[in-house]
């Protein structure tokens, strides 16, 4: 028992959906509208504020052959823009005070509440309120769910005076906002992708897969989100993605070999600046995650060759 070779190179192979852009375009002109009815009712921004892209694994390319989420970012450019050499004394106040007082300067709770009004509004069906997100159910104008980020974009300064762009968002949960480092998360994915030659996204869209097989065929691997499969991946080190045979099957059992003996007690976010454990959104437990890893090996160990023709293409868009 235990996955082929074959099954494996499938399920890391990059998978391009040509439906991606037809669904993007059709939300961005949903949420454009979205922001422009909100100003109206919150008129601390404008809608020439407000940034709207594509994140997650359809931008990074660890997208699945399983329909998955679009992750869609709506952006406030709230925070300014300091150049540190010139700051003021004042400027300096207003910094620091960034840390203390985020309601006096950012209020992203009313503007994630303002755009699920005018979305509901606008697609007619009601959409769900996630912790810091909002979810657009697949509609007649879409094949993909959609969901979707308000945040504020936030300068976090460092003690050396440098900066690193973040994103706000409000965790309704804790009720209390937190930042995120998506392009962080980013682009040390891509380093590190580009380090083992590919290997470390091929593995992500393995263990995403494996996820989505066992969901759909009842079997022991609970859900587990995209982003900390990518977080406990990114912690492996990168020797780890090389074999002599350059096998993925053989790169894979490597990978969960280590992580089965790993202290995970010091394992980080892909973003490198928080720990991965914790109790907002972004965080994951590590009773959780042990308990994924030992899953992923009880799945592989009872996993028979004919299961490969489960993994099947992404079905073709709309004409």
């Amino acid at each position: 028992m235990g996955f082929c070779e074959e099954f494996v190179n499938n399920a890391t192979e990059e998978v391009v959906s040509r439906s991606v852009k037809a669904d993007y375009e059709f939300i961005e002109k949903v949420l454009q509208q979205a922001v422009a009815n909100a100003a109206v009712t919150a008129p601390y921004f404008t809608p020439q504020d407000v940034l709207i892209y594509l994140q997650g694994s359809y931008a990074c390319k660890t997208n699945t052959k399983f329909q998955t989420k679009m992750e869609v970012v709506v952006e406030l450019a709230k925070t300014k823009e300091y150049d540190y050499d010139q700051m003021t004394a004042t400027d300096f106040v207003m910094r620091d005070d960034f840390f203390v007082n985020f309601e006096y300067y950012f209020d992203v709770k009313h503007f994630k509440d303002a755009l699920v009004a005018e979305i509901q509004k606008l697609i007619k069906q009601k959409v769900t309120v996630g912790v810091t997100n909002i979810l657009i159910p697949p509609l007649a104008e879409l094949q993909h769910t959609i969901d979707i980020l308000p945040c504020f974009k936030y300068k976090y300064f460092t003690s050396d005076g440098a900066s690193l762009r973040g994103k706000l968002v409000y965790d309704k949960t804790l009720d209390e906002h937190y930042l995120m480092f998506t392009n962080l998360h980013a682009a040390n994915g891509n380093l590190k992708d580009e380090i083992t030659q590919g290997n470390f996204k091929r593995m992500v869209r393995l263990f995403k897969n494996l996820v989505a097989i066992s969901l759909r065929e009842d079997m022991n691997i609970r859900g587990v989100r995209g982003y900390f499969v990518e977080c406990l991946l990114y912690n492996v080190p990168n020797e780890m993605y090389f074999t002599e045979d350059g096998k993925m099957l053989s790169v894979f059992l490597k990978v969960i070999n280590w992580l089965n003996f790993a202290d995970l007690d010091d394992f980080i976010c892909q973003n490198q600046i928080w720990s991965f454990w914790g109790r907002a959104d972004g965080f994951w437990y590590q009773s959780a995650a042990r308990q994924f890893i030992n899953d992923v090996i009880e799945f592989y160990q009872a996993f028979p060759d004919k299961r490969t023709e489960i993994i099947k293409p992404v079905t073709e868009e709309r004409k």
